[in-house]
């Protein structure tokens, strides 16, 4: 029997090419989805080699097994001055709801890395179009959380920079992921992430395009021990001040 899609903005392709709609798929469809199509990732050993085991997602985050995962800071100039862009978590995500990360983030699926997940992360989430060449890697980066009960992620997070001009005009963003996203100056973010200032009044773009003015606050970010929005900005100031090498977070 065929089934019929609709809305098909709530497309998603997965790295097995399966095409499925997030939100408005019958029951009966969306149930056979969930139980033949359930996304995976390869299970890795604490030095982040994978092990050959593939875990569900579901299972990966209750477990807390060791996994891979995506990241990028998008960076440009304007006017002048260092920017970059990061997003709002949607407040329906299961780790670290509403609160604000790097540009793009995603795990990977089972069989794939950084060179095949990057760019198709960056086009789901931000509707952008990127080969892996246009990114520059800054190092893999080790990340816990657990602070939501029955969650538990363990990641290797391999970091990359995108040093795009990236105007919101360009944007699609993908309201099942995002809230939204903000563009911060590079300096007022150093002196955020420091604690040289409390908070900075920054303007969001919602998936919907309008714009609101919020107050962001270093404790608004996805929680970290290891400075790591700070190291980032730091590496994007290095960046166009003509520093191209050992750019490592």
């Amino acid at each position: 029997m065929p089934y019929k899609f609709f809305g098909a903005g709530n497309l998603r392709e997965k790295a097995n090419g399966f095409i499925y709609n997030t939100q408005d798929l019958t029951a009966r469809f969306h149930n056979t989805v969930l139980e033949a199509h359930t996304e995976t990732f390869d299970v890795l050993d604490c030095t982040g080699n994978k092990t050959g085991s593939v875990i569900s997602r579901d299972e990966a985050h209750r477990t807390g097994v060791w996994h891979g995962a995506f990241h990028c800071l998008i960076i440009y100039e304007r006017d002048g001055r260092g920017r970059a862009l990061f997003q709002k978590r949607s407040a329906r995500k299961k780790i670290a709801p509403g609160t604000f990360d790097v540009s793009v983030g995603g795990h990977y699926s089972s069989g794939e890395d950084a060179r095949t997940a990057g760019p198709r992360e960056i086009g789901e989430e931000l509707g952008l179009g990127v080969r892996y060449d246009e990114l520059l890697a800054v190092g893999r980066r080790v990340f816990v959380y657990c602070r939501t009960p029955g969650v538990e992620e363990h990641e290797f997070q391999d970091v990359f920079l995108l040093p795009r001009d990236v105007r919101a005009g360009q944007l699609t963003l993908q309201q099942e992921e995002l809230d939204g996203v903000i563009e911060m100056d590079v300096e007022h973010g150093i002196a955020l992430f420091s604690g040289r200032i409390a908070s900075l009044p920054l303007s969001l773009l919602r998936p919907s395009g309008s714009r609101e003015i919020i107050t962001v606050k270093a404790d608004g970010f996805v929680p970290c021990l290891d400075n790591y929005y700070l190291k980032l900005l730091l590496l994007a100031r290095r960046y166009w001040n003509g520093e191209r090498d050992l750019l490592v977070i």
